[in-house]
């Protein structure tokens, strides 16, 4: 099964661990229609789709590319091995001119979520001062992002709890770099499996501040689409990998990898 009219699908194979810190309640019905595992030919790990501008500048083929809401560039669903089961992260890739909220840094990357990346995967326990030092990287990526998926569109402002058409998580950026490549910013968060595997739910989309948002919007659990930066989710990205998604979702904990390398003497 492909989706070449509106995304490419691409096998990373990648695995790893990252930090689940939920912002709110994910406010999930306790029976929701989800897709029937489909056969392992269909499953992919990770979906990426992308605009007309990103083909252009990455050398993607340009019949794949769909419609991306601005400052949106490209978003990808990746589906990985976590601690206790997988885990799903959402890429996006950005128009780097816009005056997003971030740290001071250039780019950050916490250690912790990006376990399947050498020398990062070396890590087994980490003393005392290793566990402050990524302490203080999940504080500093905390609260700078929220991912909505409802039933319509946000046209105003909205708190997430209070909001009956849709679902919110907001946890620590797994990683982000203002400009990874010339014009092209990059971030990515986890997102809960099960919400994105949802079948209810039309409209996604990931709020994170600008430079003159009011302070702590993300925090208090509040987005507006008129005072944040709204990257706007292809909803075909979800479809397309939602047979994947509901086998994360159903996979039992325990069935990854137990060693990421072997120690040879």
């Amino acid at each position: 099964m492909t989706f070449r009219t509106s995304s490419v699908l691409l096998a990373l194979g990648i695995t790893g661990a990252v930090y689940l810190l939920l912002g709110g309640p994910i406010n999930l019905p306790e029976k929701h229609p989800m897709a029937q595992a489909a056969p392992p030919s269909s499953m992919m790990e990770t979906g990426f789709s992308y605009s007309t501008e990103l083909a252009a500048k990455f050398g993607l083929p340009a019949g794949d590319a769909i419609s991306l809401q601005a400052p949106m560039l490209g978003a990808a669903l990746e589906i990985k091995d976590g601690i206790a089961g997988k885990v799903c992260v959402l890429h996006v890739l950005y128009d780097a001119s816009i005056d997003i909220r971030l740290p001071e840094a250039q780019s950050m990357q916490a250690l912790g979520s990006n376990m399947d990346v050498f020398p990062n995967g070396f890590l087994q326990r980490p003393d005392k001062d290793l566990r402050k030092f990524f302490a203080a990287q999940v504080a500093a990526l905390s609260n700078r992002a929220m991912f909505r998926y409802g039933k319509s569109a946000l046209e105003g402002g909205a708190t997430a709890g209070d909001d009956a058409d849709a679902s919110y998580t907001s946890m620590p950026l797994n990683a982000y770099n203002r400009e990874f490549v010339p014009g092209v910013g990059w971030l990515a968060m986890s997102i809960n499996c099960e919400l994105a595997a949802h079948e209810d739910y039309t409209h996604a989309a990931l709020y994170v501040e600008s430079n003159t948002s009011a302070n702590d919007m993300i925090l208090n659990g509040h987005v507006n689409p008129t005072k944040m930066i709204e990257f706007q989710i292809p909803q075909v990205l979800f479809e397309s990998m939602r047979a994947s998604l509901r086998a994360a979702v159903d996979e039992p904990a325990g069935a990854q990898r137990t060693s990421k390398f072997t120690v040879v003497k």
